[in-house]
């Protein structure tokens, strides 16, 4: 076992966030947070099930490797949180639109590669228990922690415990419907928030405008986007040309600060939570995507609530997956987190 500072064994656990975009291991001092080594690579979900399992092996490894760790016996445990639906038992992914993966038995791989128990959540819902545990959520008891990424999705803090519904699948805010008969989302259902709000939606608008003959300082990167068979454009650059005045990405991203919105306040009316964190790339890098959903959410949603709910954004950042997957785990394998966390990911 690792040791920390002070001589005495380390807390430490293995968590990695498995994106559509981004694959993301670090190494965690479950008793602070802290992140002591990561690393992260491209997911190329396009390249297929079998990379993707590579992928993550390889990341994680990297992880270790970087917080000067032999191998992966030396750690409590290893927790991973995917994009899509989980069989959190079997430590299965049974279904990953934005990542092309099907019932890929990621707890069997992880297990056998590293010796080390592992454990397996939904990427959202194990950065909402992130966010609880060390982050911007570690004065509530219930809320609502909503990621805008490749796609949309939500974890649920009720009662200082993760809430994951009858089929495991609460939190799927990406797919309520915002405008009916609207544009096909991934999930095959029309009219999503994730079709219209997410990095992948305003990345799709803005290239139909380019290719229509709309003005962008991001038309180069559009082209290069396209044959490199790439279908996202970095939030960095969003924001850059936000800051450039670029009309078109200013007016894409506005809508879709407005979907938000709408979404933001279904959550606020239906669920009456105490707040509501924000995160993901696009939330951290483009202020005008964030506020301009929080106020079009208070505008819409019912005025006594929306006066009352915090909407705020992540304190851990990118971490807040990684974070929460290495806790998740370390508290399967016994590790006794304070008597608050602990109870926060009991069955």
């Amino acid at each position: 076992m690792a040791k920390n500072h002070a001589g005495h064994p380390a807390s430490y656990a293995l968590g990695i966030d498995l994106g559509g975009t981004k694959t993301l291991a670090a190494v965690i001092d479950v008793s602070t947070g802290a992140v002591i080594a990561s690393a992260r690579k491209r997911t190329k979900a396009e390249r297929g099930q079998d990379f993707v399992a590579r992928r993550v092996v390889e990341v994680a490894r990297a992880a270790l490797e970087a917080a000067d760790l032999r191998n992966g016996r030396e750690l409590l445990a290893v927790g991973i949180g995917a994009a899509g639906q989980i069989d959190r038992q079997a430590g299965v992914i049974l279904e990953a639109p934005n990542l092309g993966v099907r019932d890929m038995p990621v707890a069997a791989l992880l297990s056998a590669e590293f010796e080390r128990p592992v454990a397996v959540g939904n990427d959202v819902e194990v950065a909402a228990l992130g966010e609880y545990l060390h982050g911007a959520g570690r004065t509530y008891k219930n809320f609502v922690c909503v990621f805008i990424g490749t796609g949309i999705g939500a974890g649920i803090i009720q009662n200082g415990r993760l809430y994951t519904g009858l089929s495991g699948t609460a939190g799927e805010i990406g797919h309520i419907t915002v405008e009916a008969s609207g544009r096909i989302c991934g999930c095959g259902a029309r009219g999503c928030l994730e079709a219209y709000a997410s990095r992948t939606a305003i990345t799709r608008a803005i290239l139909a405008e380019i290719h229509h003959g709309r003005k962008s300082v991001l038309a180069d990167e559009a082209l290069l986007q396209l044959k490199g068979g790439e279908t996202i454009i970095r939030s960095g650059l969003l924001a850059s040309a936000i800051q450039q005045n670029d009309e078109l990405v200013i007016e894409v991203v506005s809508e879709a600060a407005d979907y938000l919105g709408y979404g933001l306040a279904s959550i606020i009316n239906f669920y009456n939570p105490e707040a509501i964190i924000l995160g993901g790339g696009v939330i951290e890098a483009i202020d005008l995507l964030f506020e301009r959903a929080v106020r079009r959410a208070r505008t819409v949603a019912l005025s006594l609530p929306a006066r009352q709910t915090p909407i705020v954004r992540t304190r851990l950042g990118d971490f807040s997956g990684v974070v929460g997957a290495a806790c998740l785990a370390a508290q399967a394998a016994g590790y006794r987190l304070r008597e608050s966390e602990e109870q926060s990911i009991e069955e």
